[in-house]
């Protein structure tokens, strides 16, 4: 691995984190007597199909960022329910949105989201194929006939040094697709509801859609404190 600061190399494991669960749901629709499959090979299989694709635009990506866009389009996004990790992220607030404010805040979350995929294959698309080995699956949380299950890895990101994560997994229209990702036992949605929720509360939902539309234009990639935490833990302060 080429040598990246603590910052860089946490943001490397998150937005890695979050392209390998985006791409999870990625499967063929199941047919209803077998519904209730176990979510764990979809997750590990469709995670080598990205591998593959990556690995055959390796220097194309670096390059043209479109083409990072266009997987993502195409293995990414058509297979995550916006909607629903809208709503998750937003919380209790969303029930007082009018249908113009849950509209954008559909697409600027899902803006955001998907420039975090992109990033992700742009900037480390070589650390993510020499480290392709590094995610080791666990037993899943799952019985026979379950609508939902909790998908567990560990990711290697030193010698040695693991971070535990959870893909939190419901299945829809015979499909199973990420709801929510856990680090280390810290919710994803829950830490960006957290952050979104306080902003509502003193400026308004108008404000936070403007932040995000914001944040989106600079085309910026944000890691919440406390789900970089862990990693910064494990690396500590200097160079990996």
């Amino acid at each position: 691995m080429r040598t990246m600061k603590t910052t860089q190399y946490t943001t490397w494991i998150f937005l890695t984190t979050l392209l390998f669960a985006g791409t999870a749901s990625l499967a063929q629709a199941i047919p209803e007597p077998e519904a209730g499959n176990d979510p764990q090979p979809v997750i590990a299989d469709t995670i080598n199909q990205l591998i593959d694709r990556l690995e055959e635009n390796r220097e194309k990506i670096k390059q043209d960022d479109s083409i990072a866009y266009s997987i993502s389009n195409e293995l990414i996004a058509p297979h995550i329910d916006f909607p629903r990790i809208a709503r998750l992220v937003v919380g209790k607030y969303w029930r007082n949105a009018t249908d113009a404010q849950r509209k954008r805040l559909i697409e600027e979350i899902k803006t955001l989201l998907t420039r975090s995929y992109v990033t992700a294959m742009t900037s480390y698309v070589d650390e993510i194929i020499d480290h392709k080995d590094s995610i080791k699956y666990q037993p899943s949380r799952y019985k026979p006939g379950d609508r939902k299950a909790s998908v567990r890895a560990t990711i290697e990101i030193d010698k040695g040094k693991t971070v535990d994560v959870q893909y939190q997994v419901y299945l829809n229209d015979g499909k199973w697709k990420i709801y929510d990702i856990r680090i280390e036992g810290i919710s994803l949605a829950i830490t960006y509801r957290t952050s979104f929720g306080e902003t509502i509360r003193r400026e308004g939902i108008d404000s936070l859609i403007a932040q995000l539309e914001e944040r989106n234009r600079k085309g910026e990639v944000e890691l919440p404190a406390s789900v970089s935490a862990p990693f910064k833990d494990q690396t500590g302060s200097a160079n990996p």
